[in-house]
């Protein structure tokens, strides 16, 4: 169980580390709504059992400069609250009823500080009923030149106001085919679906029955994991 949870939530930190800005908006162009994505998980070395007890959707609620990303896997809930302009991310974990809030430390996890260069390429493909383009982003070395990310995003949404250093923080738009890379394993997320429409500001406040924790609190809790 402890090994689960661990694995959850770096599934969960690795994210939020790049989503805290991917789906942070422009001012003047505020998107209301909701974006459901698919996750998979490719080239992955896990047995088919293994592989459906990870999350296999992943749900983001936005209303303009505030993100709601919620995500589950076997016993386990994780949502992530992302405020844009106050620059804060709070993860709310239930793990069989035990509710936990916490605030990861500031300057935790950020990427090297390199700017990414992102490339917008011709090629283009229809994603949840949006045109989508491909861009491929690098960091400027010759490894990174020689496997660039590649992401397809729309602007159709809204453009991206970025208030955190990431991989995505000079695409112009929002991801909608994308990946992360975590301990060799490739996590891909696609939108199936977007839903406009008015997302209540309650989605984005901590309930009253979390525990708040530091993240050197929960790590002792599941024994320093």
């Amino acid at each position: 169980m402890k090994n689960k949870i661990s694995l959850f939530l770096t599934i969960s930190f690795v994210l939020s580390t790049g989503l805290s800005a991917v789906f942070a908006q422009r001012p003047g162009s505020p998107f209301k709504g909701t974006i459901n994505y698919k996750i998979t998980y490719p080239d992955s070395k896990m047995e088919a059992t293994q592989l459906a007890m990870l999350p296999q959707t992943m749900k983001v609620r936005m209303n303009g400069n505030k993100a709601r990303i919620e995500m589950s896997m076997s016993g386990i809930n994780q949502v992530i609250i992302m405020d844009a302009d106050q620059q804060s991310t709070v993860f709310l974990v239930d793990m069989m009823g035990q509710k936990i809030a916490m605030k990861p430390n500031k300057g935790a996890d950020k990427p090297s500080g390199k700017e990414p260069v992102v490339t917008v390429t011709s090629e283009t493909k229809e994603i949840a009923g949006f045109a989508c383009k491909k861009a491929e982003i690098h960091f400027g070395d010759e490894k990174s030149k020689a496997s660039p990310m590649i992401v397809y995003f729309t602007e159709d949404i809204g453009n991206n106001k970025l208030f955190y250093d990431n991989e995505y923080r000079t695409l112009p738009g929002i991801p909608m085919e994308f990946f992360y890379k975590m301990q060799g394993m490739n996590m891909y997320m696609t939108a199936v679906s977007v839903e406009k429409g008015k997302v209540s500001a309650k989605e984005f406040e901590v309930p009253s029955d979390y525990k708040e924790m530091t993240p050197e609190q929960l790590r002792q809790s599941f024994g320093g994991n």
